[in-house]
């Protein structure tokens, strides 16, 4: 066994020992499987007709899923509508082994409804109110999430611009954190990413890396290379950037401009939807454990290589991790 191999192994084995506490955006993932029966007769669109339907965890409760099945202990903070799609949502987030902290308010409960056939996906439906917290719900949500953040070693924030990470919580979120010493990662959305200042790492696809450097740096030109375009994000934001790149793996770059890119270990992927929320709850279940962002990256690219190779969106669970550490040839990367 390699040194690397050792390294990684006992990084993966003292996840049990961390705990995080993920904020963010809320979301009932609805599957509708139907059978195709023709063409509707009053207009030219699919008849179909619902044979099952199935939920999962979607937006900041799939990362704290994906956190969960690596054995670290997660709390979970988000808004949810006192309504059918809340209690399901609750009820899966408690049948995951995680403690739950949610904000119940008028709005109802996000959801996305996907529906397909025989293996082919129609459409998909979205039911949401984005309206950011008003100063109520902000000042109930911190008193909530003060024990949570003060037993956790990081604060994990997933935005999918649903309205929760917006505005005054986004400011009281960063003095908490700062309070108890806790370093922020997180997914942000590039329209929202001027609210931050003290984020430790990000995680951009390429193509949000893109749209957050014109944000940051408008009339400026973008660099062409995927690891200047992560150097020069974490200069301007003082922070860590992963920036996932799909099949070409990610392109890794510390606050201080040291660069790495790392390349994908899944040659043959079958479904890459929620890869994403693995790469950031990996790196966070890491850093958390005060892994150095290398190692870090490392065992995150490992962990997306598992979840892509699977149908369906997955979460991969530490003892997967474990043998796929021992599985492959990592010295050099």
């Amino acid at each position: 066994m390699t040194s690397q191999t050792q390294k990684l192994l006992q990084l993966v084995e003292s996840f049990s020992k961390a705990q995080v506490t993920v904020v963010g955006d809320l979301i009932l993932d609805s599957y509708l499987e139907c059978r195709a029966l023709g063409v509707a007769s009053e207009a030219p669109v699919p008849f179909l007709e619902i044979s099952s339907q199935a939920h999962a965890l979607g937006g900041a409760a799939n990362v704290a899923h994906n956190l969960a099945r690596l054995g670290v202990r997660t709390s979970l903070a988000g808004m949810i509508g006192s309504d059918k799609e809340g209690e399901i949502l609750n009820r899966l987030v408690k049948e995951a082994g995680i403690e739950f902290h949610p904000l119940v308010t008028e709005r109802p409960t996000s959801r996305k409804t996907r529906v397909q056939a025989s293996g082919h996906y129609y459409l998909r439906l979205d039911e949401e109110d984005t309206t950011p917290l008003d100063s109520h719900h902000v000042q109930e949500f911190s008193q909530q999430l003060t024990e949570a953040m003060g037993r956790s070693q990081l604060l994990l924030v997933s935005d999918y611009d649903k309205g929760m990470l917006k505005g005054s919580f986004v400011e009281k979120l960063e003095a908490m954190a700062a309070a108890t010493g806790l370093r922020i990662a997180g997914d942000i959305k590039p329209q929202n990413i001027k609210q931050w200042r003290r984020l430790h790492c990000i995680t951009p696809n390429l193509s949000e890396a893109k749209s957050l450097y014109s944000r940051l740096r408008p009339g400026s030109s973008c660099p062409d290379e995927s690891v200047e375009l992560a150097r020069s994000l974490g200069q301007i934001l003082s922070s860590n950037v992963v920036v996932t790149l799909a099949e070409k793996g990610m392109a890794v770059a510390t606050s201080a401009g040291i660069t790495h890119l790392f390349p994908a270990l899944c040659k043959n992927p079958k479904n890459v939807s929620g890869a994403g929320d693995t790469v950031l709850a990996v790196l966070a279940a890491a850093l958390s454990c005060d892994a150095e962002l290398h190692d870090a990256a490392l065992l995150a690219g490992l962990a997306a290589s598992i979840a892509v190779s699977q149908e369906g969106t997955y979460a991969v669970a530490a003892d997967e991790l474990c043998r796929a550490i021992q599985n492959h040839e990592l010295d050099g990367l």
